[in-house]
């Protein structure tokens, strides 16, 4: 199968009333602009969420005004110049289906087809479980069959519950509430799940199948391969670097496909600068992880030029750097465990359940520039010197098994919140966790005093809590670090006053941190605190943590800031390191890059002292480094946006 790199996504979803469809487009040219912008693998619409098929079909519904076999000649042409192409089908989404057979569409629990902003796209979903099953089947057949497509991606798997009467005859016909929402939701999933099964039966194992929307999680042996969308215009800066720690653990290629809009999908006259399509491509390979660029083709004049010269002015660069970046793979040693019930990987930018304090333990660790991965609690731990529980990872006994393991070998344990107690939330689930759990915190106003002396927290001054989580205390032989403080009442109304101003009155005799060993439990919620109000305080309360735990990391630093992005990753004898000075402003609605950002000065220690040679790529000039103390100390040449430095060594990592 093949490595997929330089990629573009290119949507098509044309309205009925573009009568001159197609007058300027050529599929040589099409194919050669690609070329020129040193593209290597499209995703080519053959079905639009419109429901119209680009394509000659004996069973959907062609675009009105198209003559001739437009994906047929992209096929060909794109083949001719070495670029692969795997066929868009839009499978949540057929309007022109849906008008012609409301039968299968989704019934919402009001009884709707129809909802929300009819100027939009998900106003209108179709069912899975109906007939429309059999007819996106034999399209998705028809095109395998006749052209030498090598892939096929499905999009816009959303799995909205269905309250049709034939979802919820079935459902009571296995034994199921049919007004259970969660039970309707879960037989949805399970239908669009079989569905994308039988599309893999079409494909095989030698085209590539991207079930886009489905969720990572739910992919196993599915997916050929992973990509990440994420136009950061719409989902946000933080979304990225979560989706990436954690896809990039599966075993599988994964791609960012960012987008050339400005604002997101569809925004024909958006165009980012490069600087910030730039910022997203570096993303993409500072975390060990190939490039996708979204854009969405005029419905009369083909692909736009002008993007396509942006495009292709950052994919050069990109390609400079591949001598060092395929083929490697992030440098972790934190591990950050996925909470049960996360659906990381589902393509949703409005933080579904446990995604907001991954996105929040990315960004804190980001910062602080440790290396880390998002792992599930089956996978592997061994690897990992760290292990992060973030608030609401409670020890199912998978997990507990995996934790002794871990502590055993000499790994250490941060966790915050809620985690670290049974699943039943009574007691702590490790008797290495020598603290006793007091039980939920019932207060809304509440701080922490640091004990322990640190260089960044004030002995004297009350931190402020903005998310309880449990109340603990210490037994003897542990370690306190931070000390819980009451407030003079919650925040509430007594009938006459609403207690709003509520400040610290005096120790409660708790504990806010403690450390037991290798293990420190932080009994407020860190992450879901810092993901709300991105307190610095949590990000130092953590660093705290990890310099007592991991005093020696794979990287530190002098002279680089919070805002800039440090990663090591790793290819045979190399350590490649990134340094990303770049950085999104808030402007209005939209976090923008219009220029880069420039470091000087900055000076980064890489752990191990096995070193040839040190030099930038991928022009190869020289730099200059010591070793001290167990570290090469590299200071680093001005960084415009961002600079690789690579890390040649003796023997193999």
């Amino acid at each position: 199968m093949r490595t997929l790199k330089r990629a573009v996504h290119l949507d098509f979803h044309t309205m009925p009333n573009v009568k001159d469809f197609a007058a300027h487009f050529d599929a040589g040219q099409f194919a050669r602009t690609l070329k020129e912008a040193r593209v290597e693998f499209i995703n080519v619409f053959a079905k639009c969420n419109l429901g119209f098929a680009y394509y000659r079909t004996d069973i959907g519904i062609p675009y009105p005004y198209m003559k001739g076999d437009m994906l047929g000649e992209i096929v060909e042409e794109c083949h001719k110049e070495g670029i692969g192409v795997a066929a868009y089908f839009n499978i949540g989404i057929d309007h022109e289906m849906a008008r012609k057979r409301r039968d299968w569409c989704v019934l919402n629990k009001d009884g709707q087809v129809i909802s929300g902003d009819r100027t939009g796209n998900f106003f209108r979903l179709m069912c899975l479980n109906s007939g429309y099953k059999d007819y996106m089947l034999g399209m998705i057949r028809e095109v395998v069959e006749r052209y030498p497509v090598d892939g096929v991606f499905l999009d816009c798997l959303v799995t909205n519950p269905c309250y049709g009467n034939e979802c919820q005859e079935e459902l009571q016909t296995c034994g199921k509430d049919p007004l259970d929402h969660h039970e309707v939701d879960l037989f949805t999933r399970q239908k669009v799940n079989d569905f994308c099964w039988e599309v893999k039966k079409i494909t095989g194992d030698e085209l590539l199948l991207l079930p886009n929307g489905l969720g990572h999680i739910h992919c196993d042996g599915l997916g050929s391969h992973i990509e990440i969308e994420c136009l950061p215009g719409a989902w946000g800066y933080d979304y990225f670097a979560a989706q990436a720690a954690y896809s990039r653990t599966l075993g599988k290629q994964v791609l960012y496909m960012t987008g050339r809009f400005h604002a997101s999908w569809g925004d024909f006259g958006g165009l980012k600068t490069k600087a910030s399509l730039e910022y997203d491509c570096w993303d993409a390979i500072m975390n060990g992880i190939t490039t996708s660029v979204g854009d969405h083709m005029h419905p009369r004049d083909g692909l736009d030029s002008s993007v396509y010269r942006r495009i292709g002015e950052v994919y050069r660069d990109i390609e400079a750097y591949e001598p060092w970046t395929e083929g490697a793979a992030a440098a972790a040693e934190i591990a950050v465990v996925l909470p049960p019930g996360s659906d990381l990987g589902a393509n949703n930018p409005r933080f579904p359940k446990g995604q907001q304090v991954l996105y929040a333990a990315a960004r804190m660790l980001g910062e602080l520039k440790y290396g880390f991965n998002i792992v599930e609690e089956r996978g592997d731990f061994s690897s990992y010197s760290v292990i992060i529980l973030p608030d609401e990872v409670t020890v199912t006994p998978t997990l507990k098994e995996k934790l002794e393991r871990h502590l055993a070998a000499g790994g250490s344990v941060i966790s915050t919140g809620f985690s670290g107690l049974n699943p039943e939330r009574t007691q702590f689930a490790l008797e290495q966790w020598n603290m006793e759990y007091v039980g939920p915190d019932p207060r809304n106003a509440s701080y922490f005093n640091m004990i322990e002396p640190s260089e960044r927290f004030d002995s004297e001054f009350p931190y402020a809590v903005y998310k309880q989580g449990i109340q603990l205390r210490g037994k003897p032989g542990t370690v306190r670090l931070a000390a819980d403080v009451d407030a003079y009442s919650n925040k509430m109304w007594d009938g006459f006053h609403g207690y709003y101003y509520t400040p610290p009155a005096a120790a409660s005799g708790l504990d806010a941190a403690v450390q037991s060993g290798r293990i420190v439990q932080i009994g407020f919620q860190l992450f879901g605190g810092y993901g709300e109000n991105a307190y610095p305080e949590y990000k130092y309360l953590l660093r705290h943590c990890l310099k007592k735990l991991l005093p020696d990391p794979l990287i530190k630093h002098e002279g680089i800031p919070s805002t800039a992005r440090v990663t090591v990753t790793r290819k045979e004898r190399l350590d490649i390191l990134h340094v990303k000075a770049t950085y999104p402003e808030l402007r209005g609605r939209y976090n923008v890059i219009e220029e880069h950002n420039r470091l000087h000065d900055g000076i980064v220690y890489v752990k191990g002292t096995d070193v040839k040679a040190v030099y930038t790529a991928p022009d190869r000039t020289p730099v200059p480094f010591d070793i001290v103390d167990g570290y090469a100390k590299i200071r680093l040449p001005a960084v415009n946006g961002y600079l690789m430095t690579v890390i040649e060594r003796s023997a193999s990592m």
